[in-house]
């Protein structure tokens, strides 16, 4: 299945507001996969002020979401947010 996102980046440097800077399709087999790659894709964004993306279509939104208070998510979280790095 294919999903496609939506890139919000800020305006410019010196704005608060973002805005769509362009659109991006994702591919795979299940919803939790494409939630993994939709959760790792802005999470290597949290550094960036004001960039993120977004899932186009609301209803997949509210899946995302509905993932994110899973027992899945909850399971895969830390590796999700740590990548497989070490932490002290």
């Amino acid at each position: 299945m294919k999903v496609t996102l939506e890139y919000w980046d800020k305006i410019d440097y010196t704005s608060i507001r973002s805005e769509i800077k362009r659109q991006e399709e994702i591919e795979a087999e299940t919803d939790i996969e494409i939630f993994e790659i939709f959760y790792k894709k802005n999470n290597s964004l949290r550094y960036c002020n004001g960039s993120y993306y977004k899932f186009k279509d609301i209803e997949w939104e509210n899946k995302y979401q509905n993932w994110l208070k899973s027992d899945d998510y909850k399971k895969k979280s830390f590796d999700l947010y740590y990548g497989g790095g070490v932490v002290d």
